[in-house]
């Protein structure tokens, strides 16, 4: 059982040109960043402003899917682009199954897991309201839709982020102190504090984290 993340920057036509090559390739920065921070996961970038990534751990997924979100919301933050861009930055569906091909080299993924993460990310896209989509196979629908409100609802605390907030709570989640965050943004560390705090690191942190106890292989047999 592994993860797939379907995800697409919200509004991305709003950006300029320069400013969308521009969040392009620092988004392939970021992604391969994480390719070195977690072991087998790969991801790609897909018709300009669409995102597809592979998770062999599956309980990581949520941690990569909001990183991704928060690090589009810090880089448009001083670009010229829609406000819904600068709230939401991405929409993303998660998918937990099975996959039956997975080749970085060949750029293919193949199997249930990513077909589930691809198909609600469609459906999501077109309600335009909706941001958010998580479906675990062969999971009781009552299971999968609970999941699927706590991260609509997780997501939602993100989305209200300013930018520095979002800056913050991104290295925290990497796993950076709040010392070594005031050192790399240039400020006093009570300001990471603060920031930190007026984001509801505390919830945000334990609902990540719950979510990565989970064990789906208990609940689908």
């Amino acid at each position: 059982m592994v993860a797939t993340i379907s995800a697409d920057v919200v509004h991305s036509t709003s950006l300029t040109t320069v400013d969308l090559i521009t969040l392009r390739k620092r988004l392939r920065d970021l992604l391969d960043d994480l390719e070195k921070d977690y072991r087998g996961f790969w991801a790609r970038i897909v018709r300009g402003d669409s995102i597809e990534c592979f998770v062999p751990e599956y309980r990581s997924a949520l941690r990569i899917a909001i990183l991704i979100k928060l690090f589009v919301k810090m880089q448009v933050s001083g670009m010229d682009c829609d406000e819904e861009l600068l709230r939401f930055g991405i929409r993303f569906s998660i998918g937990v199954g099975d996959i039956k091909y997975a080749d970085k080299n060949n750029d293919i993924i193949d199997g249930a897991a990513i077909y589930m993460s691809g198909r609600n990310l469609d459906v999501i896209s077109g309600k335009g309201n909706v941001f958010t989509a998580f479906q675990i196979m062969d999971a009781p629908e009552s299971f999968s839709n609970l999941l699927d409100s706590y991260i609509a609802l997780l997501s939602n605390i993100v989305d209200s982020y300013s930018a520095k907030q979002a800056e913050v709570v991104f290295y925290k989640l990497l796993g950076y102190r709040e010392i070594e965050i005031s050192e790399k943004l240039g400020i006093y560390q009570s300001s990471v504090n603060t920031r930190s705090t007026n984001a509801q690191w505390g919830l945000v942190n334990t609902a990540i984290r719950d979510y990565e106890e989970l064990m789906y292989k208990n609940i689908c047999g």
